[in-house]
């Protein structure tokens, strides 16, 4: 079956299309395979979790894409859900070359659509009702959202006792959508006599009602569906028109230059407008931006898409980062040569009171090699005014804690309130 795929030129045309990485048949041998399939390896792998909005909404456009491109080839796809796409910077890629199966002749509709439903349509009209917790959460999980849950949450009156008719509905309502993929022989023993009769003379004919999966009316419905609800407090802190050149962010950009390294995760870098210079200028090859703040790596996302970039984008607490039983943990998987922590240690060590060894721990844990992590001695001060800081809060107990951790490689006062630490890794004793 791999190779008639193969041969039929899908691959290639959704490869070329920028919807599938490259696939051929490998020369590598494996014992107990028939053959190998070879796939070029994407540097960052992201989980559906970890997205934007506008990511989970180009990766359900992907999917439909790459579905009906193999409908016009006599293929579709078998499963659809969202662990099988991967974000290449800002290109959605289908990953999954085995949910690629034969489509029965003369068969209609989808057997995928309800995953679709459950894994993109679901979350995004609830994420686009404001709820983007509860929308995460759902595409975290490892099965996708019945329809008794959606309904309930659409309609709360289904509460009071209409949950389960309404499943029961729902499933009978898709049975018979599929309707068109049962073999007559099986429609003639589940159905009487001339109902059976006439069911199947319908099916031959075309004339079955409700058997498509109303492609362009699902395409249409997630490109117009509007978002609603407020970003959070940080979400328009780089809202502007390009990269602001400040004398103390050239001299991160030298810094991390005279460092020699070639791939760079920021943690809480807002929308990104610092890895995207330094990607931009060349200093490094990939650049990671990550930001617990979901509206600002969607504006991040959007404006890399939209302008050609290179930047990966996610949506990560790096101190509380959402984790999956069957995945790897962002730590591995968004790993860097350097990690740059540049104006957040304020927040986390004074408003969310996490303990300064917690919180070089949790930095290292994303390094290969170099981090650069700005301590503010001012603490929360905005340029105007500020709280009072705590007694122990100074710039010799977080050079102690650094070095603790750390190899301390240098350190600059860079603004006012602003004091950029360079350290290494330790090798291991």
């Amino acid at each position: 079956m791999v190779r008639a795929l193969m041969a039929s030129g899908l691959p290639e045309e959704l490869s070329d299309a920028g919807l599938m990485p490259p696939s051929r048949i490998s020369d590598y041998v494996l014992p107990g395979s028939a053959l190998v399939i070879e796939h070029p390896r994407l540097p960052v792998v992201t989980y559906p979790y970890e997205w934007s909005y506008g990511m989970l909404r180009d990766a359900a456009l992907l999917v439909l894409e790459v579905n009906a491109m193999a409908n016009a080839r006599g293929y579709e796809l078998q499963d659809c859900h969202a662990y099988n796409v991967v974000f290449d910077g800002p290109r959605p890629l289908y990953v999954d070359f085995g949910s690629l199966v034969p489509r029965p002749l003369g068969a209609r509709g989808w057997p995928a659509l309800e995953e679709f439903l459950g894994s993109y349509d679901y979350p995004l009209r609830i994420w686009a009702d404001g709820s983007e917790f509860i929308a995460r959460r759902l595409v975290a999980a490892s099965e996708f959202m019945s329809h008794a849950d959606y309904g309930i949450y659409r309609w709360p009156w289904l509460r009071w006792g209409g949950a389960k008719s309404y499943q029961v509905w729902r499933k009978r309502w898709f049975r018979f959508r599929s309707l068109s993929r049962i073999p007559e022989s099986k429609i003639r023993e589940r159905l009487p006599s001339p109902l059976g009769n006439l069911v199947c003379t319908m099916q031959r004919k075309g004339w079955l009602p409700a058997q498509d999966a109303g492609f362009p009316s699902l395409r249409r419905k997630v490109l117009r569906r509007r978002r609603y609800g407020e970003g959070g407090v940080w979400s328009d802190y780089q809202n502007d028109t390009a990269f602001a050149a400040t004398p103390r962010l050239r001299r991160v950009i030298d810094l991390v230059r005279q460092a020699g390294v070639a791939s760079v995760l920021e943690l809480g870098g807002n929308q990104g407008r610092l890895s995207a210079e330094l990607l931009r200028q060349g200093v490094v090859r990939q650049a990671v931006c990550t930001d617990a703040e979901e509206r600002a790596i969607d504006r991040a996302y959007t404006r890399t898409r939209q302008q050609g970039g290179r930047l990966h984008t996610a949506v990560l607490d790096f101190i509380n980062p959402m984790t999956s039983p069957f995945g790897e943990s962002p730590a591995c998987r968004l790993k860097a040569d350097a990690v740059l922590a540049l104006a957040v240690t304020h927040h986390i060590l004074l408003t969310q009171r996490v303990p300064v060894d917690r919180l070089l721990r949790s930095v290292a844990a994303f390094s290969r090699a170099h981090v650069f992590i700005e301590f503010m001695p001012r603490g929360l001060w905005d340029g105007r005014r500020a709280p009072p800081v705590p007694d122990w809060y100074t710039l010799d107990w977080f050079r102690k804690a650094f070095s603790q951790q750390f190899d301390l490689r240098h350190e600059e006062l860079l603004e006012e309130n602003r004091h950029l630490f360079h350290g290494r890794l330790r090798q291991p004793e």
